[in-house]
């Protein structure tokens, strides 16, 4: 975070630093809840959130408002600002631990939140934090190697165009239609969140892991223009398959990454 020479970061003066914090956040806040009306106050907050670590307002260790000062200074309930950290945490943007409070996450070490592989940006070597996320849900009979495990369609396909650390990466999950009916799905509120807790708390059943699969090709034109990547350029493709507990085939999802800007790790 960048600081002027006569001010101290957020974690050496809390105080203070929190309280500039905590208006950045409530005008952040008010000014997405007037965009999006309808949108839950978690989602409003994980977007204020998000467009705050965008900005570099706060950097990697720093520490975030205390929970409860978040809600009073914020309007909010304490289980609305917990949810909405708790979702920022399942997606790797911040550290809660008990006694140290919360903070803007510097792991290097592989959090038991990422379930089975990360992105590190190349030219820093730093895990990717994933801060921009712009989500299109639609309905399709296309056939591919999700059809093996998910049947023949309709699917529910999930289509995100991801960006963080100035990488640019492309993803898209294909569900069974009638496991997630698309009406079900409110888009605002899969932006900026790990999908798959997400939907495993909307089903209420947790996922496991069939098989990942890692390969290096040339992306296609359709997914380039699709997830406005660089065309014909080499990238990364990641593919999973889950299924639920209860044996239940769950997702396929490919994940796309320029080679170039990002490193694979398991």
């Amino acid at each position: 975070m960048s600081v002027k020479p006569d001010e101290q970061t957020t974690a050496e003066r809390p105080g203070q630093a929190g309280l500039d914090l905590c208006d950045i956040l409530l005008s952040r806040l008010e000014q997405e809840r007037a965009t999006n009306p309808r949108e839950t106050k978690r989602s409003a907050l994980r977007q204020a959130f998000l467009s705050v670590f965008r900005d570099q307002l706060v950097g990697p260790g720093d520490r975030l408002p205390p929970e409860a000062e978040l809600a009073r200074h914020l309007s909010l309930s304490l289980g609305t600002v917990q949810s909405a950290l708790g979702q920022l945490q399942d997606n790797g943007l911040i550290v809660r631990r008990r006694g140290d409070g919360t903070r803007v996450a510097d792991a290097q070490e592989m959090s038991p939140r990422i379930w089975h592989f990360r992105f590190r940006v190349t030219e820093t070597n730093r895990p990717l934090r994933i801060t921009e996320s712009k989500v299109e849900v639609l309905r399709t009979h296309e056939i591919g190697r999700w059809t093996g495990l998910l049947g023949d369609g309709p699917q529910t396909a999930i289509r995100r165009r991801i960006s963080g650390d100035g990488v640019k990466m492309g993803a898209e999950m294909y569900l069974r239609s009638d496991l997630l009916p698309i009406d079900d799905i409110d888009m605002r509120e899969l932006e900026g969140v790990n999908l798959r807790t997400y939907l495993e708390s909307q089903l209420g059943q947790r996922a496991q892991l069939l098989n990942t699969r890692v390969s290096v090709q040339v992306l296609p034109l359709r997914q380039a223009a699709m997830f406005e990547m660089r065309p014909d350029a080499t990238v990364l493709k990641v593919e999973a398959q889950t299924a639920l507990g209860d044996g239940t085939p769950f997702y396929h999802q490919n994940i796309y990454a320029h080679a170039d800007e990002v490193l694979l790790e398991f």
